[in-house]
Formats: structure tokens, C-alpha cells, sequence
């Protein structure tokens, strides 16, 4: 039979079992997974505390900005960079996506997950501190480095300690964290902006991380580090593909900021067709590079994991329309920043129970397929039910078209990439999760800059037909304009501009919809991969020093006995 990954894979009813390479698979058997997962002892619940605490912090700042951003903007000028307080700190986090995994192995989990925590707690007192956008936004690329680590360091080390058919539940109540952060992010960040100051969205991370930085360090515990010495993996490293993926993203968001100008100017062509060829190059570069590439083409050399990998770039794109723009929505509509937030909330607490409860149910199951099928089909109904929304729609049913949605979207966070894991052996488990991360770190980029420019130019348009706009909105960024909607007179022009606003955000879900019907369809052709896999649990220090302590006594008496004999 013929391997894969050192891994022969075994078909019966559309099922794939890992066995063994050097091993004959049986046919119309289920055979557990070859490699064995060695499993350290821990407290587990104080360390998870304490990783869910991190992640909570990391996905906070990725959305906690959204309602507070019109008040910063007038504080701090710079409309125009308005996308790039998010999409700066998202794309940090995903460029340390790209190599977290490959340094983890290299370096061991703890070497990366303490300074990422360290550097996340700086960037939030830089933010804290900013007096330019151009601080507040270098800030937030700082925040993100540090963020973007945490959050795939915590992935990497719960399939670290915990056993795959397990570990469906854990990643779950770490989506639920993830999920739930960044939906309230924009209600603490409006709260926080409406009764302190905006400052204190990124100050309120210092002492709360300084805490879980204290319990991880006390209470974590893992395998040593094994493998290769650090000089071969400097020498395999690929740092040109690193560069290549990096400029490539930059340029293609660059285009995207330019676009909100023109669609047609030369700046934003020749942005976005560099941009592109980069990240061909990218792709071409790591299917020959002898280097251990990047992003390692065997991930995607299966329909399966493929297919996941690529469903987690447009799942995060997806949500991040969502948690960034939806607030954006309510306050077109004279919502404040914290009840905008509030208005978020039915999206975010049904996105959270799923990704705590579907590990449960997967569990149950052992098959992931249903799940994700039904979460696609979900996501597809939910947004193309947004699409109606505008500035008539009554509060009842932008709470329901926003549900449906968040029942999709819940369940796409952990489940795929228990899915991953299982498609692909242990010892490619840092690397596959990484992966994932970082597709899911890009697609939250991307969303969040195509966002910006679809819904300023598309209200540009709008506006533009609209018979005496105010020239003191015209003059001013979209972003800025927002706080000043409801100062419009006659009524008839503000709700001509209420409406052209808010149907430009529905142009989102326009986008979207078709993004998640394509994924049902494609998600049809998903294999199922065996959750098991062989356990061997680490004992206590404790355990092993006296299981020494015997070893030692019981061969003192055997060679004292042997003496005698003799």
C-alpha cells in the first residue's frame, strides 16, 4: 500500500484510518493511529485557566477597538488609516502565524508562549500610550506579534496535554474564549470609551495577563524538547518564503487602502497585481524550495486538509466582517458605542455556546463531517438573511438574521481543526496547527481590509447620487462621519444617508453568502479520519523520582544477591 507522510492510509466507506507505514492495514477494520502522543502531567485546570485566560486577552484586542474607533479617530486624526488599527495587529498575528509552529519545535512551547505574552503586555502599554495613529497603529502591530504567538501557542500546547478524542472539547471552550472576546471586545471598548477613556481598551491588559503569565509559569508542564540541534533548523529555515508571504499580504492591503480612493487609480492596480505575483512566487517557491518551507505543501496535497485549511481562511474572513462591521452598523443607526456593543451580543453568546457545547457533541459523534457541513449551511442562511438588513429593519429581526449566523459561525472555530489534527500524524501536529492559524490569522486580515474598502467605496457611490449631502461630511473620512449622522437636517436627507450607509455594510454580506455556500458544497467531499490515537501519560516528577528510588533499591539487592551466590 502506499504511504503517505510515513503514514499508509487506509479507505473503507468513505473513512480514513492512520496505520503504521511498516504495517499491513486491515481491510474492513479500524485501526487506531500508529504514532503515539505522549501526554505530560499537569493541573490541568489551573493551566487551562491560564491559557484561556491568554486567549481571551489576545482575541479581546483583535476587536476591541471597533467602537471606540470613531472616538480615536477624532482624537487622533488619520481617518483614512481607520482599517489599520485592526489590520495592523491582525497582521502581525498572522505573520507570527506563519512561523510559530516550526520555532516551537525548535525552541520548545514555553521559550515562545512567555516572551509572546511579555511582548503583548508592551504593546498594550504603547497603545495606551499613543499620541499619533502612526504610534497607535505600530503599537497595535507589537500587540499583534505577541498576540498572534499566544494564541497559536495555546492551540499547540492543549493538543500537547490533552489526548485527539478529547481535545475536541478543550479547543471548543478556546473557541468559545476566542469567540466570546471578540464579539464584547467592541462592548468593553465602548463602555470603556464612553465612561473612561479609549486608552484603557488596551491598559486593562497589563495586570489580567501578568496573571496568567504567573500561573503558566508556575503550573505548566511538558515534554522536553527533542529533534534536531538549533544550528540545522537555522539552516532549513526558509527565509525567503517568510519575506515573500509577508511583502505579498502587505502589498495586496496596501492596494486594498488605496482602493477606498479608487478602484482604478494607478497606485491601487499596481499595488494589488504586485501583491498577487508575490504570493504566486510564495506558492512556487515553497512547492521546490530544499528548505522546510513555510507553509509545507503536503498540508494541502490532500483534498481533505486542504479543503480545512483553506475553509479556515474564509471562515475567519467571514466572522471578521461580522465582529468589526456589525457594531459599525448599529451606530449608523445613532447607537452609542456601548450599545452597539450590546446589540452584538445575541451574535457573539450563540457563537460561544456552540464552540463550548459542539466538542461535547463531536465527541459523541466521532465524526466531524455533519458538523461542518451544517455549520456552512448556516453561515450561508444567517448572512444572506443580513443582507436585508438597512436602517428600517426592526430591532427583532437584526437580532435573529445576526443569530443564524452566529449558529454557523460557532462550531467552525473548533472543530475543523480537530479534523486537522486527525487527517495528519502527532509529529505534524505543531506544524498543521500552526498552518491553520496562520490561514485562519490572514483570512481575519484580508476581511477586515476588504471590508474597509468595500463599504467606503460602495458609500462613496451611494452618497454621491444623494441631492445636498452635507459638504462638512463629504470633506470629512468615512469613519469620522459616522458620529455625525444624527446631526443632519432635514429628516428626509438624514434617513436618505441612514439608508445609503447602512445598505453599503449590507454589500458585505452580499460577499459573504456566496463564500459560505461554496464552502457547503465543497466541504460534501470532506473524509472522515479516525479521533484515536495510542496514549502514553507522562507520570508526576514525583512518580518517577520514586519509581527510581525502587529501580535503584531492587538492583542493589540483586547484585548483593549475586555476590553471594558467587
Amino acid at each position: 500500500m502506499a504511504s503517505t507522510n510515513s503514514n499508509s492510509v487506509e479507505k473503507e466507506n468513505d473513512t480514513v484510518t492512520l496505520a503504521p507505514a511498516d504495517q499491513p492495514t486491515t481491510t474492513g477494520k479500524t485501526e487506531k493511529a500508529a504514532d503515539e502522543h505522549h501526554i505530560p502531567h499537569n493541573n490541568l485546570f489551573l493551566v487551562f485557566c491560564a491559557l484561556t485566560l491568554t486567549v481571551f486577552l489576545a482575541a479581546l484586542d483583535s476587536t476591541i477597538v471597533a467602537t471606540a474607533l470613531p472616538t480615536i479617530v477624532a482624537q487622533l486624526g488619520g481617518g483614512k488609516q481607520y482599517s489599520w488599527v485592526g489590520s495592523s495587529y491582525l497582521l502581525a498575528a498572522a505573520t507570527m502565524g506563519s512561523i510559530n509552529g516550526k520555532l516551537s519545535d525548535v525552541f520548545g512551547r514555553k521559550a515562545l508562549l512567555y516572551p509572546a505574552i511579555v511582548i503583548f503586555l508592551v504593546g498594550s502599554a504603547l497603545c495606551g500610550a499613543a499620541k499619533t495613529m502612526v504610534w497607535l497603529i505600530v503599537a497595535r502591530a507589537i500587540q499583534g506579534l505577541g498576540g498572534g504567538a499566544i494564541i497559536q501557542m495555546c492551540n499547540i500546547i492543549v493538543g500537547d496535554i490533552t489526548p485527539l478524542d478529547q481535545r475536541a472539547q478543550y479547543l471548543g471552550y478556546l473557541g468559545a474564549t476566542w469567540g466570546i472576546a471578540s464579539i464584547i471586545g467592541p462592548l468593553i471598548g465602548g463602555v470603556l470609551t464612553d465612561h473612561a477613556s479609549w486608552r484603557w481598551c488596551f491598559w486593562i491588559n497589563l495586570p489580567t495577563g501578568g496573571i496568567a503569565l504567573v500561573l503558566l509559569f508556575c503550573f505548566l508542564h511538558l515534554n522536553p524538547r527533542q529533534g534536531k540541534p538549533l544550528r540545522e533548523h537555522i539552516a532549513e529555515f526558509d527565509f525567503l518564503g517568510l519575506f515573500l508571504i509577508i511583502a505579498g499580504i502587505i502589498t495586496i492591503l496596501l492596494g486594498f487602502l488605496e482602493s477606498e480612493t479608487s478602484w482604478s487609480s494607478p497606485a491601487t492596480i499596481a499595488l494589488l497585481v504586485v501583491g498577487v505575483v508575490t504570493l504566486i512566487t510564495f506558492v512556487w517557491w515553497e512547492t521546490y524550495t530544499k528548505r522546510a518551507p513555510i507553509v509545507p505543501p503536503r498540508l494541502f496535497r490532500t483534498r481533505t486538509t486542504a479543503l480545512l485549511l483553506t475553509g479556515a481562511f474564509f471562515h475567519s474572513f467571514c466572522y471578521y466582517t461580522a465582529a468589526f462591521y456589525l457594531p459599525l452598523y448599529f451606530q449608523i443607526l445613532g447607537a452609542s458605542a456601548t450599545r452597539a456593543g450590546e446589540l452584538v451580543l445575541p451574535f457573539a453568546l450563540t457563537l460561544s455556546a456552540l464552540s463550548a457545547g459542539i466538542g461535547y457533541v463531536l465527541g459523541k459523534m466521532g465524526d466531524y463531517r455533519p458538523i461542518i457541513w451544517t455549520s456552512w449551511a448556516l453561515c450561508a442562511l444567517g448572512y444572506g438573511l443580513m443582507i436585508m438588513l438597512d436602517n428600517t429593519t426592526s430591532l427583532a429581526l437584526q437580532e435573529i438574521y445576526t443569530l443564524v449566523a452566529g449558529l454557523g459561525m460557532g462550531s467552525l472555530y473548533p472543530v475543523p481543526l480537530i479534523a486537522l489534527q486527525a487527517a495528519m500524524s502527532t509529529k505534524d501536529m505543531a506544524t498543521s496547527t500552526g498552518t491553520f492559524g496562520m490561514m485562519r490569522m490572514l483570512g481575519s486580515t484580508v476581511g477586515v481590509s476588504i471590508g474597509q474598502a468595500i463599504w467606503t467605496s460602495e458609500a462613496r457611490t451611494r452618497t454621491a447620487a444623494i441631492a445636498n449631502f452635507p459638504t462638512y461630511l463629504s470633506s470629512a473620512s468615512l469613519a469620522e462621519s459616522v458620529t455625525k449622522l444624527h446631526a443632519i437636517t432635514p429628516p428626509e436627507l438624514k434617513q436618505q444617508i441612514l439608508h445609503a450607509y447602512s445598505k453599503s455594510i449590507s454589500t458585505l454580506w452580499i460577499v459573504n453568502t456566496p463564500i459560505c455556500c461554496m464552502f457547503f458544497f465543497l466541504t460534501l467531499l470532506l473524509k472522515k479520519y479516525s479521533l484515536q490515537r495510542t496514549i502514553v501519560r507522562t507520570p508526576k516528577e514525583k512518580d518517577v523520582e520514586q519509581q527510581a528510588a525502587v529501580d535503584e533499591e531492587r538492583d542493589k539487592k540483586e547484585d548483593t544477591n549475586t555476590v553471594q551466590e558467587v
